[in-house]
C-alpha cells in the first residue's frame, strides 16, 4: 500500500478494519485534541473501553464517554478489550506512554508533537521494532481538514506538475492566560518548532518524501514577555524532493481573527498551484477552502464533508496496510522538527 491510497470497500468492509471490535484505551488527557481524537475513531466504529483517571480532562471525558473505564496508567495497558491506546497527555510525557503502549503489545496513536526529544524519538523507534506495532502520530492541520489532505493527494498525484515550491503558515493565538500551566513550558510542552511546526514539516514530507532536510530555522519571543521561556515566533526553510519549503508558525493571531488561527498552504507546481486558505464572511470563519490554478482556470476544489483519517487508520490497524500514512512518516517528521530546534538561531539574529 503507498501513501494516499484510498481506502476500498473491501479495505473496511470487515472485522477490526471497519472499526467492529476496536477497543479503545486512552492514556494522558491533556489536550482537547483528545476529543477530537476519540471522536472521530467512536464515529468510525471503534469503542473506548478505558481511560486514565486523575488528568485534567478526565471528569469530562467520563462525562462524554460514560462507558469507559477510568483507571491508571497501568490498568489502561492491562485491560484485555484495549486493541489501540490513543496518546494525548502532555507532551514531554507522550513518549513515555507510547513506550509503555508498545510494550504491552498495543499500537499506539498519539497527538502531536509524539516526542518532544532525540532521546525520547530513539527510545519510541526501538519500542516499535522490538514489538512490531505501529506508531502513528495524528497532524490535524492536514488530516483533520479535507482541503489540506485534498491538495497533498493532488500535488502527489501531479494535478500541478512537479511540486517546486512549498509555502506554509500557522499563526495561532496565543490566550497563554488560559491554557494549562505546562503549556507554557518549553520542557513540558515542547517548543514552538518542535510542536506547531509538526503540522508544516508534515505536510512537506507528505508533498516531497522522506528525504528532507532542513537549511535555517529560527525561534524567538517578540511579544510575550510575561512569559520569557515560550517562543511566539519561528520559521524553518526545509528542501526535499526538488522544491524548498518557507514555514512560519506563530503565536500572533490577533482577536479579530473569527477562528483560533489563518492556517495557509500555497504549493507551487511547474504546471499550476494549489492554495488553502480559510474564508471569512460577515465576520464569520468557514471551512477550509481548496483553491487550483492551472492553465484551464482557476477554481474551487470539491471537498469531502468530514476527514476520512479514522476509518484509515481502523483499516491499517485490521490488515496492517498504510492508508493513513507509511509507517516512517511520523519519524521523519520528528527527526526533521528536532533537527530545525537543534539549529536555530535567534530570531533577532
Amino acid at each position: 500500500m503507498t501513501y494516499g491510497d484510498p481506502v476500498t470497500a473491501a479495505g473496511i468492509g470487515a472485522g477490526v478494519g471497519a472499526g467492529n471490535g476496536v477497543g479503545i484505551g486512552v492514556v494522558g488527557l491533556e489536550h482537547l485534541h483528545v476529543l477530537e481524537l476519540v471522536d472521530e475513531l467512536c464515529a468510525a466504529g471503534a469503542t473506548v473501553v478505558a481511560h486514565t483517571d486523575g488528568d485534567s480532562l478526565s471528569s469530562a471525558f467520563a462525562g462524554w464517554q460514560s462507558g469507559s473505564r477510568p483507571t491508571d496508567r497501568s490498568g489502561v495497558l492491562s485491560d484485555p478489550d484495549v486493541d489501540l491506546v490513543v496518546v494525548a497527555g502532555v507532551p514531554a510525557d507522550r513518549a513515555d506512554d507510547s513506550v509503555a503502549a508498545l510494550e504491552s503489545g498495543r499500537p499506539v496513536l498519539s497527538d502531536k508533537p509524539g516526542v518532544t526529544t532525540t532521546d525520547q524519538l530513539e527510545r519510541v523507534r526501538a519500542a516499535v521494532d522490538a514489538s512490531q506495532r505501529r506508531w502513528w502520530v495524528l497532524f490535524s492541520e492536514r488530516f483533520g481538514v479535507p482541503a489540506v489532505r485534498r491538495a497533498v493527494e493532488m500535488a502527489r498525484s501531479g494535478a500541478i506538475g512537479r511540486v517546486v515550491g512549498v509555502q506554509g503558515s500557522a499563526p495561532h493565538r496565543a490566550a497563554f492566560e488560559s491554557r494549562p500551566g505546562w503549556f507554557a513550558d518549553p520542557a513540558r510542552a515542547g517548543t514552538l518548532l518542535v510542536d506547531l511546526a509538526t503540522h508544516q514539516v508534515d505536510q512537506f514530507v507528505a508533498l516531497t518524501g522522506d528525504d528532507v532536510r532542513v537549511v535555517h530555522a529560527a525561534a524567538g519571543n517578540v511579544a510575550s514577555p510575561g512569559f520569557p521561556a515560550v517562543h511566539d515566533v519561528a520559521e524553518l526553510v526545509l528542501v526535499g524532493g526538488g522544491a524548498r519549503g518557507f514555514h512560519r508558525v506563530d503565536f500572533l493571531e490577533a482577536d479579530g481573527f473569527p477562528a483560533w488561527g489563518d492556517v495557509r498552504l500555497v504549493v507551487t507546481g511547474t504546471e499550476g498551484r494549489l492554495e488553502v486558505r480559510t474564508p471569512v464572511t460577515d465576520g464569520v470563519a468557514g471551512p477550509a477552502e481548496l483553491w487550483i490554478t492551472d492553465h484551464e482556470s482557476h477554481r474551487r476544489a470539491e471537498l469531502p464533508t468530514r476527514p476520512t483519517w479514522a476509518e484509515e487508520l481502523l483499516a491499517d490497524l485490521g490488515d496492517g496496510g498504510e492508508r493513513l500514512m507509511p509507517r516512517e512518516h511520523p519519524f521523519t517528521v520528528a527527526r526533521v522538527v528536532l533537527d530545525a530546534e537543534a539549529c536555530a538561531v535567534p530570531w533577532s539574529a
